[in-house]
């Protein structure tokens, strides 16, 4: 049997062996029963931060096609410009009106040369992205000047162009005992052929010479009355873009129907110079769609030839100069028209 002295020192052994053991492993960690002997997979958290904003563009805001407002003019202002425009057509010729040509100016530009006329224009004038009209008036004492401008547009790609005007000038007497408002057509009036003088029928046959054609409307009805309208002499000018109508009293004298020209009330249809067949094609849709092309069969329009015996050209030299002549055409020639 062992001795326990014998069996203590074999512990001792033991103990110092397993000590030994221990020193030659230099753990990164302790072991402890809460502690696995073999590491797990970690995996690395993933850091949360805000996502980085991706840049927008932002567009760049384009201009509109609204124009600007443009400031009118004041009556007084207003009157001496429309006067103005009438005394030299804003310096520019026939088919261009105040300063406006068909087929070459810009829409903008052209209502910036009528809007400053708004505040002695009547309620009707307005401009759309279409077109659009002016009606300028001008009343001095008792008579009463009353104008009508319209512009039609043509648009293209990136602009509108003036496709054609139209024009018209008439005078009126203001007032009547019993009615302060009634307006009566004068036919007579010098102040107005005075001021109209650029579009009267003699200036024009001046300026432009002999027309491709000039016609005669009238009727062959009784007097209705020495003042009144009824008489209408047409000029037709294809290849400059102008046609003018010119209207006055109707007189019957001898037996045939009487017309003076001097101070007429004025009409125009104006289109781009050298392009007669877009003229025909604008009086095609205009009051005077039955007029041109000219046709013999119409009885309400005859050519001077056959309604006073007059060759244009005889026309020409007997009007190109300001004159009081008249012009006389059988009543017989005709259709009577009731009153």
């Amino acid at each position: 049997m062992k001795s326990p002295k014998y069996i203590l020192w074999v512990i001792s052994m033991i103990i110092m062996m397993l000590a030994a053991s221990c020193s030659q492993s230099a753990p990164d960690q302790i072991l402890t029963p809460e502690t696995p002997s073999q590491p797990t997979n970690t995996t690395t958290p993933t850091l949360t931060t805000e996502p980085t904003p991706i840049p927008t563009h932002t567009p760049t805001r384009l201009p509109t096609d609204t124009p600007a407002p443009i400031p009118t003019l004041p009556v007084e202002q207003a009157q001496a410009k429309l006067l103005e425009l009438l005394s030299n057509n804003g310096n520019c010729r026939l088919p261009c009106l105040w300063g406006i040509t068909p087929g070459k100016s810009d829409y903008r530009e052209a209502r910036a040369n009528l809007i400053p006329l708004g505040n002695i224009s009547g309620l009707m004038s307005g401009f759309t992205s279409d077109g659009g009209a002016m009606f300028p008036v001008y009343t001095e004492n008792n008579l009463k000047l009353s104008l009508s401008v319209g512009l039609n547009v043509e648009r293209l790609v990136d602009e509108q162009i003036v496709r054609n005007i139209s024009f018209d000038a008439r005078e009126f007497q203001v007032g009547e005992p019993g009615d302060p408002y009634a307006l009566k057509p004068i036919y007579d009036s010098k102040a107005f052929g005075e001021r109209l003088r650029p579009y009267m029928l003699h200036a024009l046959l001046a300026e432009y010479g002999i027309p491709a054609a000039v016609l005669i409307s009238t009727d062959g009805g009784y007097e209705r009355g020495k003042y009144v309208p009824g008489f209408k002499i047409v000029l037709f000018y294809p290849d400059q873009g102008i046609m003018a109508a010119y209207t006055t009293y109707r007189q019957l004298v001898n037996g045939k129907v009487r017309g003076c020209p001097a101070n007429a009330h004025v009409e125009m249809q104006l289109t781009p110079a050298g392009q007669p067949e877009f003229f025909a094609k604008i009086i095609s849709q205009t009051q005077w769609g039955n007029v041109w092309p000219i046709s013999g069969d119409n009885p309400y329009w005859k050519s001077v030839e056959e309604s006073i015996s007059m060759t244009p050209e005889q026309f020409y030299e007997t009007f190109r100069e300001p004159t009081e002549k008249c012009i006389e055409t059988p009543v017989n020639f005709w259709p009577t028209l009731e009153p």
